[in-house]
C-alpha cells in the first residue's frame, strides 16, 4: 500500500498540500477564523463542483475527487482569508470552468487555478498567499514550515512528472533576465516561500506543461524571463499567475503549430 501511494504524484501532491493548509491554519488564530474558512471552503466546493457535476449528468466526464481536493486547496491556500462567500463560489466555478472547457488535445490550455484566480481578480478577489507566508518559522534554521515541506513533497513529484528542465530553467532565466534590467540578482525573491510555491507545485503542473525536454526547457525559459519582466515593471499585479498563464497559451500555441506542421 505505501509503495503504491509513494508512486501515485496526486495522493502524493494532495497528502502535501493538506500538511501545508493544516500548518497555515494553525498559525491562525484570528477570532472566527474557523467557521469563515469553513464558509469559504463550502463556497468553493460548490463552485468547482457544479461544472463538473454537469459534465457527468452530460455524460462528457468524470472528475478524480482527489484533483477536485487539489485544486481547492490550492485555491484556499492562497486566497484572501477575508474573501466573501459569493466571491469564493465564482472563483470556484471560473476555475472548473477553465478546466472543464478550455482544453486542447484532451487537457487543459491553462493552469485551472492560476486561471480561476486571475480572472476572479476583475471581480475583487486578492490573491495573497497567505497559507505560504504566514506558516511558522521553523527553531533550528532560517526556514519556514511551509518551504520545507514544500522542497521536500516538491522535489519528488518533479522527479515523477519529470519535470527537472523547468525546476532549472525557470529560476536560471528569471534571475538572468532581472539582472540584465535591474543590475542585481533577485536572490531575495527566488529563496521566498511564494516563488518555491509556485515553481515546484504550479509551474511543473503535468497537464499544461511539456513533456518532451527541449520544449519544457524552452517553456521554463519563457516563464521565468517573463516573470522577470512583470516584477521590474509591474504591468500586472499578480506577476506569478499572468507569466504562468502567458506561458501556457505560448505552449498551447506551440502545440498546435507543432501539430500542423
Amino acid at each position: 500500500m505505501n509503495l503504491r501511494f509513494w508512486r501515485q504524484p496526486n495522493l502524493f501532491l494532495l497528502t502535501f498540500l493538506i500538511m501545508l493548509y493544516l500548518a497555515a491554519v494553525w498559525r491562525t488564530n484570528e477570532s472566527g477564523f474557523i467557521v469563515n474558512e469553513a464558509g469559504r471552503s463550502v463556497a468553493l466546493l460548490i463552485g468547482l463542483g457544479l461544472p463538473h457535476f454537469w459534465g457527468v449528468v452530460v455524460g462528457k466526464s468524470k472528475p478524480r475527487i482527489e484533483n477536485v481536493l487539489i485544486t481547492t486547496l490550492i485555491l484556499l491556500l492562497l486566497t484572501d482569508l477575508q474573501t466573501g462567500f459569493g466571491l469564493m463560489f465564482i472563483l470556484g466555478l471560473v476555475t472548473a470552468l477553465v478546466k472543464t472547457v478550455f482544453r486542447f488535445e484532451n487537457r487543459p490550455l491553462f493552469n485551472p487555478a492560476a486561471a480561476g484566480l486571475f480572472a476572479t481578480s476583475f471581480f475583487g478577489l486578492a490573491t495573497t498567499w497567505w497559507g505560504i507566508r504566514l506558516s511558522p518559522r521553523l527553531p533550528f534554521i532560517d526556514m519556514s514550515l511551509a518551504m520545507l515541506l514544500t522542497l521536500l513533497a516538491s522535489l519528488y513529484l518533479i522527479w515523477l512528472y519529470k519535470r527537472i528542465p523547468i525546476l532549472v530553467s525557470v529560476p536560471t532565466s528569471l534571475a538572468l533576465v532581472y539582472f540584465l534590467l535591474k543590475g542585481v540578482f533577485p536572490l531575495t525573491l527566488i529563496f521566498e516561500g511564494t516563488f518555491i510555491f509556485f515553481l515546484l507545485v504550479m509551474a511543473v503542473e503535468p497537464k499544461t506543461t511539456p513533456v518532451i525536454n527541449w520544449q519544457a526547457w524552452l517553456y521554463g525559459s519563457l516563464l521565468g524571463s517573463s516573470l522577470a519582466l512583470l516584477f521590474v515593471f509591474r504591468i500586472v499585479g499578480e506577476p506569478y499567475l499572468a507569466a504562468l498563464l502567458a506561458a501556457n497559451l505560448s505552449f498551447g500555441l506551440l502545440r498546435c503549430y507543432i501539430d500542423k506542421t
